[in-house]
């Protein structure tokens, strides 16, 4: 059963395993909106999980239609990270955009990281390396309200959920570091060293580690940062390291 209580949309699952709730409110919604596809027929919401993320795909591939398809609001790949962010404070925030008279997009909200959302209209063109650049006109599940979200910024599978190898080729998330290897984390300079128990490491976009130099990458793989803060400042600053797998949970 899915009610819409308080502007939030609800779904009972309960004694049904293996329920995909977000699938069903999601479809809940198009049906009691009356969503309509590209052709002008009842949308069929979907789960597509292999359809790229962010709007990026590879030579040839056609362009990334995400009308109808089940997503989720997620940092994007190329977050800066600064000495004043140091990405504690969660859960993450990005834009929701609305769509003025002139065409033009505008921030009228903000929307969390890890949002269940639907799409139910694209306005995307094709940039440099095949990354498409614009903007998905979606519905939240957990509020029901409509609004806009940069297509950079929508992935077609909750990557926060999968084990750590595979989840950090996604998107940035947060590990607590214990060590259970035998690989201390390594710096740049090929320095090994300790770090407290639970630590928070933020796992960033790993084409970073390209320019990130290694002297360990087989056993140390997982490019991370840690931030200090500076005593008697308000700002950080941040260590690049590597880690070895076995040493990092995913907290976020």
């Amino acid at each position: 059963m899915i009610t819409l209580l308080s502007g939030c949309l609800c779904a009972s699952a309960e004694g049904t395993p293996g329920l995909d709730v977000d699938l069903l409110i999601a479809q809940e919604v198009a049906a009691r909106l009356s969503l309509r596809d590209r052709d002008g027929n009842h949308m069929t919401v979907r789960k597509d999980p292999e359809l790229k993320s962010r709007g990026v795909r590879q030579k040839g591939d056609p362009e990334p239609d995400y009308v109808g398809v089940l997503g989720y609001v997620a940092l994007q790949a190329d977050w800066e990270v600064t000495r004043f962010n140091t990405f504690t404070q969660t859960p993450w925030q990005l834009p929701f955009y609305k769509k003025k008279k002139d065409g033009s997009f505008v921030v009228k909200s903000a929307i969390n990281h890890k949002t269940p959302v639907l799409v139910f209209e694209q306005e995307t063109v094709e940039g440099l390396g095949y990354v498409l650049y614009g903007y998905l006109k979606v519905i939240r599940l957990d509020t029901g309200e409509a609004g806009w979200i940069d297509v950079g910024q929508f992935v077609t599978l909750p990557y926060w959920t999968l084990p750590l190898e595979e989840a950090y080729k996604y998107g940035f998330c947060i590990a607590a570091y214990r060590e259970r290897s035998r690989y201390l984390p390594i710096d740049r300079k090929g320095r090994r060293g300790p770090l407290p128990d639970d630590i928070r490491v933020l796992i960033c976009d790993q084409t970073t580690s390209f320019r990130i130099p290694s002297r360990d990458r087989a056993n140390n793989p997982v490019l991370g940062i840690i931030f200090r803060n500076k005593q008697g400042s308000q700002s950080y600053y941040r260590t690049f390291l590597r880690f070895n797998e076995e040493d990092l949970s995913l907290v976020y």
